[in-house]
């Protein structure tokens, strides 16, 4: 039975609507830059409710619960998208949901982000604050509440939550006053009542349980005399008896990945990722002292991406991959045999595991295509009904979208570059204008699937080429190589080559390509300007890094300094890696779009491209969002911005 709810999407368009040449921008700029209907759906322990997330605004956000059986909602919560945000709510207990706030805010003129956690009943009664408590006296204290870790299964008021303590106001006498840190502590999520679980470490960054409640894996990092992150991460482990602590392994910036995920059903191994021949792979250690390690999944060209969690306690049951698509390899047969009735039934789609009833009976699937945003399925196992929750984007329901195929194209070393080709619908393919998408990170990738963005750029009659060049991740780490700031010239020369493919091929058409990036792919977008600088006619750059000597002047506020200026590295090639110290040479008209508490890129790299542009004489247009973060998740931002991308496209590329 499907779940009905009003939806909030900035505008619903009729299923037949027509995606053409003569479709108004703006239209098309509502079509997609609204948010999603439905997002961070979590199916409750019985199975017999799920939660999500909805728009109720532009940026503001509610949590709604529904029953799947009758489909009675009730609204949980609400934000208003301006201070904080709700990023997720997750069911604790069968009544009750423990939710994450998160936000940005001013510390002295520095702005910092900041988390809350709180518990509610399904029906949005009774609500109580978790994690450390607000004070005006510690930054610490304000910016990061804590999180969970076990939800507790077995017990039915307390979950565990990792915690900041700071001495002077800890409520807990066990505490001598000068232990500070992060710790553990057991949270009743009805009363709010802690009681404390592990004692606080100045070092700790991370706690992970065996999934049945004992804290059995810590994760610290060294700091200078200063307190700046070196980089340096220690893990250490203990027997599930308890006792002391034992050293696993240490991490170094020079040293192999290594990635701790989850503990085996009897607790006795730990899943890490860690390489193997090059690539990342999942390995199970033995924790009985034998020193045994077992190599459970690798695969010869792409890294285990994650390792897919079922059930009451979490066990691992498969990892997930990818590789042009998307693939989950299941250690379960009967779970393997699942995948494969999915698939048929719903043909097509790639099918995604998100959530499971604590008694594995129902699970909570998300299945999408490249022209399909996504649709949120509950499977009832003893039945085999499979109920709809939800399409993503409902307003899409019926409209004709272009599809994605993956590709390679030659880099001008030889190397083999992998990436997406999104042509425009009933496009043949041949002398079209065209936009080069780079992704962000650097150290991420592009998938398959829906992208709304792309989208847009191929309603509009673009086709689009999203290159996963070197210094993406996914690939090994000889393809990551410096990572795409040291790296920049072979990433950069990734890109444009791209660009160059396309034409040499006959796809684009010269006179008719652009280049859109977001966070580093705006990097990118800038860069490829300034290295090639006619190869492309206009260059549209969103949250971009301008400067690198300046961004790494920025990171000396926060602890993390070190670890930028290790980053990206040091010398005159930060000068040459910059778009802002080469304005001279970009002769594309740039369209530049920034949120000014953005905390992963600080509006001042934009800034500073704009002033430096307009100093040099070029085409530069500028646009600000107040309040809004690094995502700009607001669906009045994103409409406008896709309608100034479209417009700054059309007067400069076709």
């Amino acid at each position: 039975m499907r779940i009905s709810f009003q939806t909030f999407a900035a505008i619903l368009l009729s299923s037949t609507f027509p995606l053409h040449a003569a479709a108004e921008t703006r239209d098309l700029a509502r079509l997609f830059g609204a948010r999603e209907t439905i997002e961070s759906v979590s199916l409750s322990p019985l199975g017999d409710y799920v939660s999500y997330k909805t728009p109720s605004g532009p940026r503001e956000t509610s949590i709604i619960t529904a029953e799947i059986a009758t489909g009675k909602q009730a609204t949980v919560v609400r934000s208003k998208g301006d201070e904080y945000r709700i990023s997720d709510c997750t069911w604790a207990k069968n009544d009750r949901l423990v939710c994450a706030v998160e936000g940005e805010t001013l510390v002295d003129n520095i702005k910092v982000g900041f988390t809350r956690t709180f518990a509610v009943s399904k029906d949005g009664t009774t609500p109580q604050q978790l994690g450390t408590r607000n004070t005006h006296r510690s930054l610490e204290i304000n910016q990061y509440s804590g999180r969970v870790i076990d939800y507790l299964p077995d017990d039915p008021q307390n979950v565990l939550m990792q915690v900041p303590f700071i001495p002077e106001f800890s409520t807990d006498t066990r505490i001598a006053q000068r232990r500070s840190g992060l710790g553990v502590q057991k949270f009743n999520i009805y009363t709010g009542r802690a009681s404390l679980f592990e004692r606080p470490l100045d070092d700790a960054t991370r706690f992970i349980t065996d999934g049945r409640g004992e804290v059995r894996l810590r994760v610290t990092s060294d700091s200078d005399p200063q307190g700046r992150l070196t980089g340096t991460r220690r893990y250490w482990v203990r027997a599930k008896s308890g006792g002391e602590w034992k050293s696993l392994a240490v991490r170094t910036l020079d040293t192999e990945f290594f990635s701790p995920l989850a503990f085996d059903e009897t607790g006795d191994s730990l899943y890490v990722l860690r390489p193997e021949n090059g690539r990342d792979a999942l390995v199970r250690l033995a924790l009985d002292g034998s020193g045994k390690e077992e190599v459970v999944f690798a695969h010869p060209r792409v890294d285990v991406d994650s390792v897919v969690r079922f059930g009451r306690y979490g066990r691992p049951v498969g990892v997930r991959y990818f590789e042009e698509y998307q693939h989950i390899e299941y250690f379960d047969p009967n779970l393997k045999k699942l995948e494969s009735a999915l698939s048929k039934a719903l043909p097509g789609k790639t099918v995604s595991p998100v959530d499971m009833s604590w008694d594995e009976n129902r699970i909570l699937i998300f299945a999408y295509s490249d022209t399909d945003s996504g649709t949120y399925y509950v499977l009832d196992r003893k039945t085999r009904e499979l109920m709809p929750v939800s399409e993503t984007r409902p307003e899409l329901v019926g409209v004709p979208l272009a599809k994605t195929t993956p590709l390679t194209y030659p880099a001008s070393d030889g190397a083999q570059v992998p990436g997406y080709l999104t042509l425009p619908v009933g496009s043949d393919g041949k002398n079209l204008p065209l936009v080069v998408m780079p992704h962000g990170g650097p150290e991420s990738r592009d998938v398959w699937g829906f992208d709304w963005l792309a989208q847009f750029l191929a309603a509009n009659g673009y086709a689009v080429l999203q290159p996963n060049f070197r210094g993406s991740s996914g690939y090994g780490a000889e393809w990551i190589g410096d990572n795409g700031f040291q790296g920049w010239q072979k990433a950069i020369g990734d890109i444009n080559d791209g660009a160059h493919w396309a034409i040499k091929s006959g796809l684009a058409n010269p006179q008719n390509v652009a280049i859109v990036g977001w966070s580093y792919g705006g990097y990118a977008a800038l860069q490829a300007n300034v290295v090639d600088p006619t190869l492309y006619k206009a260059a549209v750059a969103i949250a971009p890094v301008t400067d690198l000597p300046q961004m790494v002047e920025e990171s000396k506020r926060y602890t993390h300094s070190r670890l930028v200026k290790n980053f990206v590295g040091t010398g005159p090639q930060l000068n040459a890696a910059s778009p802002a110290r080469n304005a001279a040479a970009i002769q594309a008209p740039v369209l530049l779009f920034h949120g000014t508490m953005d905390l992963n890129v600080l509006v001042g790299q934009s800034r500073r491209m704009e002033s430096v542009l307009k100093n040099a004489g070029k085409s530069v247009e500028y646009v600000e969002y107040p309040g809004l973060q690094h995502s700009l998740l607001d669906s009045n931002a994103r409409i406008d911005m896709l309608t100034r991308i479209g417009a700054f496209l059309k007067a400069n590329v076709r």
